[in-house]
C-alpha cells in the first residue's frame, strides 16, 4: 500500500482517552508533566516504609533503593456508582477497580458513555499480579479455612478484569484479558483493532493496569538485574543502569476510522497498522531481548501501515534504560527502517519511564496515550536524564535524535509509532498517523441546550462546578460541540438540570449558578427530559456542523474500600459454644462490619444501604452461625435490616432476654418486623423503608419468595410512604399454595398494618399478579385499592395451556441462576446425563468455594420458585379489577430458553387491560426481565420510573 492510499481499511481511529498514573490524575495532567520534564519517581521517608510494613534492617541495607514512582488514593473507589456492595469492593484488587473507573472515564471522554453506543463495545485489557491478594494470603487475612474465598478470587484473578468491566458497564463485545507481561497493553491494543476490522465489535476499550500494593516501597538492588541502583530511569543515556517501578493504569477508546468520521467523534490519531511476533529461541535467555524478533514486528507493522518507514517521525520505544536492552532496541528500529531503502530522515526517540517508571503491564499503553499527544499536539516532550547517548546508540543519531528539551518539529509529524517488548520474548509495535485535519466551520448560531445530568444533586453541582472550570480556563471551544456532546454523549442520571444559553460565556455563568446551588429557570423545551424522559434533538440547538469534543465527565466520589492486614488471628468461622447474650451485640457488630467494610456502622443503620445484597446475606447468615454459634438460617435474617434486629432475633434463638436500654432518641413507634403471631406468619411482612410521608406501599415477592431486590430498589426510590415488603412462607417442597391463598394470607397482614384503605400494591414477575388477586381480595370486602404496580409481570394468558413436569425445572435452573448470578456455569457436559434434582444441579453449576449454606438455600430457592410458577399455571383472575394497573415493561425480550421451557407464552404486557375497569398504562424500563430490577445501572432508573407510577398524573 503506498503512502497515498488512505489505508483506512486497515485503520482505527483513537476517539477517546483515560488514565492515572504517577503525579499525574488524568490524560492532560500527564501531558502537563511529560512537557515539564518531570519525573514521578521519588524517594520514601522512613517513616512511609514503616508505614509500608518494610522492616527497619532492610530499609538500612546498603542494596536497599527506597524509590519508585507511587499512586496516590489507590485504597479509594466510587463503589457506589458502579453499584458494587462495599465488601466486594473491599476484596477486590485495586487494579481491577481502577481499571473499571478508567474504561467509564474513556468511554465519557470519547463521549459514547455506556448504553448511548448502538453497537457492540469490546474490552481488551492487561493487569499485573495482584500484590494486594498476595499480602493477603501471606498475612492470612481474610481466607477462611480451606483457602480463598469465591469472592476474594473473582476480585483478584487476572481473569476477570475485562469481564467485570464488560458486566458493570453492559458490554456485550468480546472482554479479553491479555497476558504477555510488561507488553501486555500494547498487544491488547493489536488484539482490539483486529477485533474492530473483524467486526466482532464496532467499538474498544484497550489498555492496562499495574498497581504495586504496598505502594512506598523500594526494592534490593541486584548487580546484572533490570532494576537501578539509584532509582534513575536513564533511557538511550551512556549512564543507563537500570529502570524503576511506577504505578498507573490507561485505557483507549477505538473504532473503526471511517465510523468515527461519520459520527463525527473526535479522533486524536489513526492507527494505521500493529503486529505481534515472539522472539522464540533466537536470543541467550527466556528473558533476553531478541533482536531479529524486534526488527520483523516492526517491519510487519511498517508494510500493514502502508506508510513508509520515512513518514516516521516519532517513535515511543519500549526503552528500560539498560545497558543491554537500549542499544538492542535501536539497532532493531534502525534495521527495519532502512529495510525498504528509506528509513526517516530524522526521527525523535522518546520513552515514558524516564519520567514514570516501568508501569509493566500499562506501560505500552501509556506509551501509546504519549504518541497519541504527540501526534495531537505536534510537540515531543524532553527525555529525563539523558546527557549523552549510550554505546551502541550513537553510531545511529543520523537518522534517530533524543530531546532533552520539548521540540516542536519544523514540519509537522505525519506518522508515530510505539514499541513494547515483553519479558518472555512477546513483542508488539503499533504504527500512527496524525489525525486528519477538521474542515473549517461556520460559527455556531442561535442558541443551544446543554443537558446535564448526575447520580444527585450533589453530584450535579460538582458537574457543574468542574465544566464551569473546564470551559472558563481551557481552550476554545464552540457552543454547539459543548451542546452536542452533552446530548449525545452522556448517561440520563436521575438528577437533571438543561440550561438555555448563546454563547459559551453565558453558560459558564449559568453553571456557576448550578455549582453554587441556586436554580435556572427550566426550559420548556426540555420539560420531558427534566421530568426522566427523551429529548428530541430539535430543542438542543443546530448541530450541522457540532462535533464530540472532551469535557470533564461525572465526578466519582470516591471512598476507602481497604482491607489492612492485621497480626495473625484464628478464622472467625469456626464453629463456638453459644455466647452469652451480653457478648452477642459484640459478635454481630464484629461480623457485619468486616462483611460491609463498614466499621463506623451503628446498631440502627440500615446495612442494605451500605452495599449488603442476597448473595453477601448467604455468606454473612453462614458466617453469624459459626461465630455465634446459634442455628439463625436465611429465612430468619431475611427482612432484617439492623445490627440491632439481628441481635434482637439472635437473642430469642438463643432463649435469652433482651437486655434492658433505654429507647433511642426518635425511637420508631413501628418494629422493623411485625412481632410473631401464633399461626407464625406475621414474621413475613417487614417494613424495608421507614416513610417521612403518611401512606403504606406493600410489596408482594416473585416467585423466589425473598425480598432482596426490593430492599435494593427501596435505596433508588424517592417515594416518601413507607415501604413494606412480604417474604414467601416456608413450606415443604410440593407443597403448593394457590395465588389465592397467598392473597389471602398477605391480604390478612398488611390489614394488621392498614386496617382501612385505599392500598398500594405492587409486585415484580409472580409478585406482581399475587398483589392482582390481593387487590381483587380486597375489592370483594368493599376495600378500595389506589393502584396496583406490576414489575414485568406477566398477564395469565402467558400460563395458559400445557403442563411442565420436574424435569423441565431442573433443565431451566442453571439458565435461570445464570440470570441471577452472572458468570455461573450452565453445568450442560456433553453427553453428561439429565440431573434428577435440584442438589445435582447445583453441584453441577456451582463453584468449589459455595458453602453449603449458599447450596441450601439455593435449593430451597429452587423449590419456592417451582411451587409459584405451577401455582402460576392453575390460576386466573375470576374478576376485573376496578382499580388502576400500572406495568413497568422490561424493554429487552426475555430469555427465550426459559420461556421455551417453562410453556410460558409470550404476551404483550397490555393485555392486563382484559383483566382491569381502571386505567392500565404500561411504562418501558430499561434492560430484560432479570437484569430490570438486578443492574446496578438498570434499578436507578426503575426507582425512578417506579416513583412515576405511585403517583401517576
Amino acid at each position: 500500500m503506498s503512502e497515498g492510499s488512505s489505508g483506512q481499511e486497515t485503520a482505527a481511529a483513537v476517539v477517546g482517552m483515560a488514565g492515572r498514573f504517577p503525579g499525574a490524575g488524568s490524560v492532560s495532567e500527564l501531558w502537563e508533566r511529560l512537557l515539564q520534564g518531570k519525573r514521578a519517581v521519588r524517594r520514601f521517608t522512613a517513616e512511609e516504609l514503616r508505614e509500608a510494613g518494610v522492616p527497619d534492617d532492610l530499609a538500612r541495607h546498603p542494596s536497599y533503593v527506597p524509590m519508585a514512582a507511587a499512586l496516590d488514593g489507590i485504597e479509594l473507589f466510587d463503589a457506589d456508582f458502579f453499584g458494587v456492595p462495599s465488601r466486594d469492593a473491599q476484596l477486590t484488587d485495586p487494579q481491577q477497580r481502577l481499571f473499571l473507573e478508567t474504561c467509564w472515564a474513556a468511554l465519557e471522554d470519547a463521549g459514547h458513555p455506556p448504553g448511548r453506543f448502538d453497537g457492540r463495545i469490546g474490552v481488551f485489557g492487561s493487569s499485573s499480579i495482584s500484590t494486594y491478594l498476595l499480602g493477603l494470603v501471606a498475612a492470612g487475612e481474610e481466607l477462611p479455612p480451606d483457602g480463598i474465598s469465591y469472592p476474594l478470587l473473582l476480585g483478584n484473578d487476572k481473569d476477570f478484569l475485562c469481564t467485570r468491566v464488560a458486566h458493570r458497564l453492559g458490554l456485550t463485545g468480546p472482554a479479553v484479558t491479555v497476558q504477555t507481561a510488561c507488553s501486555s497493553s500494547l498487544v491488547a491494543v493489536h488484539l482490539a483493532v483486529q477485533s474492530l476490522l473483524a467486526g466482532e465489535c464496532d467499538m474498544a476499550l484497550a489498555g492496562g493496569v499495574s498497581v504495586s500494593v504496598p505502594q512506598r516501597t523500594g526494592y534490593l538492588y541486584r548487580e546484572g538485574g533490570i532494576l537501578s541502583p539509584d532509582g534513575r530511569c536513564r533511557v538511550f543515556d551512556a549512564s543507563a543502569n537500570g529502570t524503576v517501578r511506577g504505578s498507573g493504569c490507561g485505557v483507549v477508546v477505538l473504532r473503526r476510522f471511517d465510523d468515527a468520521v461519520t459520527d463525527r467523534d473526535r479522533v486524536s490519531a489513526v492507527i494505521r497498522g500493529s503486529a505481534v511476533n515472539n522472539d522464540g529461541a533466537d536470543k541467550v535467555g527466556f528473558t533476553a531481548p531478541g533482536t531479529a524478533g524486534q526488527v520483523e514486528v516492526i517491519r510487519e507493522a511498517v508494510a500493514v501501515s502502508g506508510l513508509p518507514a520515512s513518514a516516521i517521525g516519532y517513535v515511543e520505544a519500549h526503552g528500560t534504560g539498560t545497558a543491554l536492552g537500549d542499544p538492542i532496541e535501536v539497532r532493531a528500529l534502525a534495521t527495519a527502517h532502512a529495510a525498504d531503502g528509506d528509513p526517516p530522515k530524522v526521527c525523535h526517540l522518546g520513552s515514558v519511564k524516564a519520567n514514570l517508571g516501568h508501569l509493566d503491564a500499562a506501560a505500552g499503553v501509556t506509551g501509546l496515550i504519549k504518541t497519541v499527544l504527540v501526534l495531537r499536539e505536534q510537540v515531543i516532550p524532553g527525555q529525563p536524564d539523558f546527557t549523552a547517548p549510550g554505546p551502541g546508540i550513537e553510531a545511529h543519531l543520523d537518522h534517530y535524535r533524543i530531546p532533552a528539551e520539548p521540540v516542536r518539529p519544523d514540519s509537522p509529524v505525519r506518522a508515530a509509532a510505539v514499541s513494547s517488548f515483553g519479558l518472555g520474548g512477546t513483542n508488539a509495535h503499533v504504527v500512527l498517523a496524525a489525525p486528519p485535519r477538521i474542515e473549517v466551520r461556520p460559527a455556531p448560531t442561535g442558541t443551544h441546550l446543554a443537558l446535564l445530568s448526575a447520580r444527585d444533586a450533589e453530584a450535579l453541582a460538582m458537574l457543574a462546578a468542574g465544566l464551569r472550570d473546564w470551559l472558563a480556563d481551557g481552550p476554545d471551544i464552540r457552543l454547539d460541540d459543548v451542546a452536542h456532546t452533552l446530548f449525545e454523549g452522556r448517561t440520563g442520571f436521575a438528577a437533571r438540570t438543561a440550561l438555555r444559553a448563546g454563547s459559551v460565556s453565558e453558560l459558564v455563568g449559568l453553571l456557576g449558578t448550578v455549582a453554587s446551588g441556586g436554580t435556572v429557570p427550566d426550559d420548556p423545551a426540555a420539560a420531558a427530559w427534566l421530568a426522566g424522559g427523551q429529548l428530541g434533538p430539535e430543542a438542543v440547538g443546530d448541530r450541522t456542523h457540532a462535533r464530540r469534543v472532551a469535557l470533564p465527565g461525572h465526578p466519582m466520589r470516591r471512598r476507602r474500600h481497604w482491607i489492612d492486614v492485621r497480626p495473625a488471628h484464628g478464622p472467625a468461622s469456626v464453629p463456638r459454644s453459644p455466647a452469652p447474650a451480653s457478648q452477642l451485640a459484640e459478635q454481630v457488630r464484629e461480623v457485619l462490619t468486616r462483611m460491609l467494610d463498614a466499621p463506623e456502622l451503628g446498631p440502627d443503620d440500615d446495612f442494605y444501604d451500605r452495599g449488603l445484597d442476597s448473595m453477601r446475606a448467604v455468606e454473612t447468615v453462614t458466617l453469624l452461625r459459626d461465630t455465634t454459634g446459634l442455628p439463625m438460617s436465611f429465612e430468619e435474617f431475611d427482612g432484617l435490616r439492623t445490627l440491632s434486629a439481628v441481635v434482637e432475633r439472635l437473642t430469642a434463638l438463643a432463649g435469652a432476654a433482651v437486655p434492658d436500654s433505654p429507647p433511642s432518641a426518635g425511637a420508631d413507634p413501628l418494629p422493623s418486623t411485625l412481632p410473631r403471631a401464633a399461626d407464625g406468619h406475621r414474621h413475613l411482612l417487614s417494613r424495608i423503608r421507614e416513610g417521612s410521608a403518611p401512606g403504606h406501599v406493600f410489596m408482594v415477592p416473585p416467585a423466589g419468595g425473598t425480598i432482596a431486590a426490593y430492599i435494593d430498589l427501596s435505596r433508588h426510590m424517592g417515594d416518601a410512604r413507607t415501604l413494606w415488603a412480604l417474604t414467601h412462607p416456608a413450606g415443604k417442597p410440593g407443597q403448593h399454595r394457590s395465588v389465592r391463598d397467598l392473597a389471602r394470607l398477605y391480604t390478612s397482614l398488611i390489614r394488621e398494618v392498614q386496617p382501612q384503605g385505599p392500598y398500594l400494591l405492587s409486585g415484580y414477575s409472580f409478585g406482581g399478579s399475587v398483589a392482582f388477586e390481593m387487590a381483587a381480595e380486597l375489592e370483594r370486602d368493599g376495600q378500595p385499592v389506589e393502584r396496583v404496580v406490576m414489575l414485568d409481570s406477566h398477564p395469565p394468558e402467558a400460563y395458559i395451556g400445557g403442563t411442565v413436569d420436574g424435569s423441565a425445572f431442573l433443565a431451566a435452573f442453571p439458565t435461570l441462576v445464570g440470570q441471577i448470578l452472572p458468570g455461573t456455569t450452565s453445568g450442560n457436559d456433553a453427553g453428561a446425563p439429565a440431573a434428577r434434582s435440584v442438589e445435582e444441579v447445583i453441584e453441577r453449576i456451582g463453584d468449589h468455594t459455595w458453602s453449603e449454606a449458599m447450596k441450601a438455600e439455593l435449593a430451597g430457592f429452587f423449590h419456592t420458585w417451582q411451587d409459584n410458577h405451577e401455582a402460576l399455571k392453575r390460576w386466573f383472575p375470576d374478576r376485573r379489577l376496578t382499580s388502576d394497573i400500572v406495568v413497568l415493561a422490561a424493554e429487552q425480550e426475555e430469555n427465550r430458553d426459559i420461556m421455551r421451557t417453562l410453556g410460558i407464552r409470550g404476551t404483550e404486557r397490555g393485555l392486563w387491560t382484559r383483566h382491569c375497569s381502571g386505567r392500565v398504562d404500561v411504562l418501558q424500563v430499561p434492560g430484560d426481565h432479570y437484569s430490570m430490577i438486578r443492574s446496578p445501572e438498570n434499578i436507578r432508573h426503575l426507582g425512578a420510573v417506579f416513583d412515576r407510577a405511585l403517583r401517576p398524573e
